[in-house]
C-alpha cells in the first residue's frame, strides 16, 4: 500500500493544479478551485495518516532506474520512515487548514481560483521533496518550492512592494541553492550516486560512513557545509534571512504556509535528512549559524510594530533553534520542534490574519485595489535616524508605510471583540514561549536545551556551552516579544476607537482552523509513539568526529526500545522509564544527559517566566516605560530597528558594488571593447579599404580595361569582314573550297 498511498498524496494536489492550468488554457477559470484544492489536500492528509501504520524499523527505498549514462544509473523513488511520515502529516495538515482558512480570507479576490491553484502546486512541491529518496529528487522539489514561493509572495504583483519582495526571496534563496548544488555534485563525483539510502547499490550514507572510517573528513565537511548553504537560504538563516520578513507582502495564508510547513521547513528537513554525513566541523558551523540566527531575529522582533513582521522574525529565530539542535547532534529535538512549531506558528499567522481581516473593512476602499490587498510596504524601510519608541517620534513612525490594520499601535482591547482569535493566539503564544507543562512548545524547546547542555557537559565543550547560552537567551527574548504582541493587540484600552468599533470576530470558516491548531498545541492530544530505530538514519552510526562516534544524546539508551513522543514526553523520561523496567544500569553518559535535562528544564522555565513577567510589567501594567529604555539605550535600539544593518550592508556594499562593477564593465565595454571594434572599423574603412580600392582601380581594373581595349580593337578589325554583301560571302566560300582542294592535292 505504500506506493499507491504516496502516489495519491503527490497526485492529489498536482491534479488540482493541473485542472486549473488546463482550464486556463481553455480560457475559462475553474469555478470552484477552492473546493477542489481543499479536497485534494484532505485526501492527502488521510493517506498520510494511513501511511503511519506502514512505517517499519528498516525501510527499503522504493526506486526505479531513471537515467543511465554509461556505467552511472540515476534512480528516482520514495523512502518512507518516521521522519517522512511526520513531515507528510505536518505539511498536509497545516496546508489543509490553510486552504480552509483561505476560503474566507481570500473571498472576493479577482484571482481567487489562481490562489488555490498555486497553493496546490506549493503543497505538491514540498511533499515531493519530503518523500524523495535521493538528492536529485530533493533538489527538484526544492526548486519547485522556490518557484511557488515566488508566485505566492508576489501574488498581488500590481504592488511594487510585493513584486520586489518575491524577487528578493527568489534571488536570495538562489544564492544558497548554488552552494547546495555544488555540495550535491561533490558527493555525486565522489560516490557516483545521488541515492541517500541503500538500494541496488550503496547509498551516500553508507559510503560516507566508510569514508569517515578512514579519517578523510575534510572534503565531506566542505560538502556538508555547502549543502547546508541551501538550508541557510530556504530556512532564512543569517546572513540570508532578509527575504523572509519581506515575504509578508503575500496574503496572510501564504505567510502561514511558508512559515509553518513548507518552504522554511524544507531547510530544516534537508539538514536533518543529511545528518549522517555531517562531520564535527560542519555540525559546529550549523549550530553556530542557528544560534546566532536565533538571537539576531529575536532581538529584531522586540522593536517591530507590524504584527506579521513580529511573527516573521519569530519564525527566523525558531528556525535557528532547530538548526542549533541539529548541529549539536540532537536531530530528533530539531524535528520535534519543527513539528510543534508548525502548528502553533500556523495558528499565530492565521490568528494575525483574523485580526487584519477584522480591521480591514474601513481601509479597503482607500488603500487596496481588491478584497484583501494588505498593502504591505516595509515598515523597516523608514530611514530616519531618530526612530525609536519615544512618544514624540511615534508621529513620524505613523508616517511610515505600515498598513494601519497591521500596526499593533492601532490595536488594543480586542479580546472582548474577538474572543476566539484571542484565546487561540494566547494558546499558541504560551506554547512558543515555553510555558510548562501543558504546551507542546515547552517540551520541544526543553529537548533542544537539554541536548545542547548535555553535549556541552559530556564533551566539556566551550562551544556548546556558548550555544546553550545563546539558546537560553533566545528563549527569554521569545517569551518577551510574543507576550508584547498579545498585550499590545488584545489588552488595554483601544488605541484607535474607530478601528476598534469596526473590529469583529472572523467567520467560522476562518475560526475553525484556529481552534483545530489550538488543540494541536496541547501535547496530550497528539501523542505519537515511535520505536527508536524508526528515527533517521536507520542503523547508521553517529557520524560526528571519530573520537565522538559513540556519543549522541539521541542514542544513549543503546539498543533498548522505548516510546518517544513527538508531542510531550521527553527522551530522558522515556529512557529512564525503560531503564527502570528492564533493571538495566544506565551508563555515565545517560546520567550526564539526565542531569542536563533537569538543569535545562529549570532554566527554561525560569527564563520563560522572566520574559513573560517583564513583558507584563512593560506593556500591560506599565510599571516600566519601554520608551525610556529605548531612549537610554538608543544605539542598541537603533541597531535592532535597522535589523543589524544587513539590508543597508547589502544595498550599500553588495548591490552598490555590483552596480559599480556593472558601470565599470559598461565603461570598459564602451571605451575598450567598442574602441577596439570602432578602431578596427576605422582602419578597415580608411586604410585597408583605401589600399584595396587603389589596387582594384589600378591593377584589377587596369587588367580588365586592357583586355577590353584589346578585344574592342580586334573586334573593330574583324568587324570589317562582315560586309553584308552576299557576293563577298560567296567569293570567300568558293575561295576557301579551292584552297582546301589545293592543300589536299599537295598532300
Amino acid at each position: 500500500m505504500v506506493v499507491p498511498l504516496i502516489s495519491i498524496i503527490l497526485l492529489a494536489p498536482l491534479v488540482a493544479f493541473a485542472i486549473f492550468a488546463l482550464s486556463g488554457i481553455a480560457k475559462r477559470t475553474f469555478p470552484r478551485q477552492d473546493l477542489l484544492s481543499t479536497a485534494a489536500m484532505l485526501i492527502a492528509l488521510i493517506c498520510s495518516f494511513i501511511l503511519l501504520r506502514d512505517v517499519v524499523p528498516e525501510p527499503e527505498p522504493l526506486a526505479v532506474d531513471w537515467i543511465s549514462i554509461g556505467e552511472i544509473t540515476i534512480s528516482m523513488g520514495f523512502y518512507l520512515d518516521s521522519v517522512t511520515v511526520i513531515m507528510l502529516i505536518v505539511v498536509t495538515l497545516v496546508s489543509s487548514l490553510v486552504h480552509i482558512f483561505s476560503i474566507g480570507y481570500m473571498h472576493g479576490d479577482p484571482r481567487y481560483p489562481r490562489f488555490f491553484a498555486y497553493l496546490s502546486l506549493f503543497s505538491f512541491s514540498m511533499l515531493f521533496l519530503v518523500v524523495s529518496d535521493n538528492l536529485l529528487g530533493i533538489y527538484i522539489g526544492w526548486e519547485l518550492v522556490g518557484l511557488c514561493s515566488y508566485l505566492l509572495i508576489g501574488f498581488w504583483f500590481e504592488k511594487n512592494s510585493a513584486a520586489n519582495a518575491c524577487k528578493k526571496a527568489f534571488l536570495t534563496t538562489r544564492v544558497g541553492d548554488i552552494g547546495m548544488f555544488i555540495g550535491m555534485m561533490m558527493l555525486f563525483t565522489k560516490f557516483k550516486t545521488f541515492s541517500l539510502f541503500d538500494g541496488a547499490q550503496d547509498g551516500i550514507f553508507t559510503r560516507a560512513a566508510a569514508e569517515l572510517a578512514t579519517g578523510d573528513i575534510v572534503w565531506l565537511s566542505i560538502a556538508g557545509i555547502l549543502i547546508f548553504c541551501g538550508a541557510i537560504g530556504k530556512s532564512a538563516q543569517v546572513p540570508l534571512h532578509t527575504w523572509l520578513p519581506d515575504a509578508m507582502e503575500g496574503p496572510t495564508p501564504v505567510s502561514a504556509l511558508i512559515h509553518a510547513a513548507t518552504m522554511v521547513a524544507a531547510g530544516v528537513y534537508l539538514t536533518a535528512r543529511m545528518f549522517p554525513i555531517l562531520t564535527f566541523p560542519s555540525s559546529l558551523v550549523i549550530a553556530y549559524v542557528g544560534g546566532i540566527t536565533a538571537i539576531v531575529a529575536a532581538t529584531i522582533a522586540i522593536v517591530r510594530f507590524d504584527i506579521k513582521r513580529v511573527l516573521a522574525y519569530s519564525t527566523v529565530s525558531q528556525l535557528g533553534y532547530m538548526m542549533l539542535a541539529i548541529g549539536a547532534g540532537s536531530y530528533v529535538a530539531g524535528l520535534f520542534h519543527l513539528t510543534t512549531h508548525a502548528f502553533f506558528k500556523a495558528l499565530l499567522f492565521l490568528g494575525s490574519g483574523s485580526v487584519i481581516h477584522a480591521f480591514h473593512a474601513m481601509h479597503s476602499h482607500s488603500q487596496h485595489t481588491h478584497g484583501h490587498d494588505e498593502a504591505h510596504a516595509d515598515d523597516e524601510a523608514h530611514e530616519h535616524d531618530d526612530l525609536s519608541l519615544v512618544h514624540e517620534n511615534l508621529v513620524h513612525e505613523h508616517g511610515s508605510e505600515i498598513p494601519p490594520d497591521q500596526d499593533m499601535r492601532n490595536m488594543g482591547g480586542l479580546r472582548q471583540k474577538m474572543p476566539i482569535t484571542f484565546i487561540t493566539m494566547l494558546i499558541a503564544t504560551l506554547s512558543i514561549s515555553g510555558v510548562p507543562f501543558i504546551f507542546s512548545g515547552f517540551w520541544s524547546k526543553d529537548k533542544i536545551l537539554a541536548g545542547v547542555l548535555g553535549r556541552a557537559m559530556e564533551w566539556n565543550s566551550i562551544h556548546h556551552y556558548i550555544l546553550f547560552g545563546l539558546a537560553l537567551c533566545a528563549a527569554f527574548i521569545t517569551a518577551f516579544y510574543m507576550f508584547r504582541l498579545i498585550f499590545m493587540t488584545f489588552f488595554g484600552e483601544p488605541r484607535n476607537k474607530e478601528m476598534h468599533n469596526m473590529a469583529h470576530e472572523s467567520p467560522w470558516v476562518m475560526a475553525a482552523p484556529l481552534i483545530i491548531l489550538a488543540v494541536l498545541s496541547f501535547p496530550v492530544v497528539n501523542t505519537i509513539w515511535f520505536n527508536k530505530d524508526y528515527v533517521i538514519p536507520p542503523k547508521q552510526p553517529h557520524l560526528h568526529a571519530p573520537q565522538h562516534a559513540s556519543v549522541s544524546p539521541d542514542t544513549k539508551t543503546g539498543d533498548a526500545k522505548f516510546g518517544f513522543s513527538f508531542f510531550g514526553v521527553s527522551e530522558a523520561q522515556a529512557a529512564d522509564e525503560v531503564g527502570g523496567k528492564n533493571g538495566e544500569k544506565a551508563d555515565a553518559a545517560y546520567y550526564i544527559y539526565k542531569r542536563a535535562h533537569n538543569i535545562a528544564m529549570a532554566l527554561s522555565i525560569f527564563v520563560a517566566g522572566l520574559g513573560i513577567l517583564l513583558s507584563w510589567l512593560f506593556y500591560h501594567r506599565r510599571r516600566f516605560s519601554a520608551e525610556s529604555v529605548a531612549t537610554t539605550f538608543r544605539p542598541v535600539y537603533n541597531l535592532f530597528w535597522h535589523k543589524y544593518y544587513f539590508d543597508e550592508f547589502y544595498d550599500g556594499v553588495l548591490v552598490a558594488l555590483t552596480v559599480w562593477k556593472s558601470r565599470l564593465f559598461a565603461r570598459f565595454d564602451l571605451s575598450v571593447i567598442d574602441g577596439i571594434v570602432n578602431g578596427v572599423g576605422f582602419a578597415t574603412r580608411r586604410v585597408f579599404a583605401a589600399i584595396i580600392g587603389y589596387f582594384d582601380r589600378r591593377v584589377v581594373d587596369g587588367i580588365v580595361n586592357r583586355v577590353a581595349e584589346v578585344t574592342w580593337a580586334a573586334g573593330g578589325r574583324i568587324r570589317r569582314i562582315q560586309t553584308g554583301a552576299i557576293q563577298t560571302y560567296l567569293f570567300v566560300v568558293i575561295g576557301g573550297i579551292v584552297l582546301i582542294i589545293l592543300i589536299f592535292r599537295a598532300l
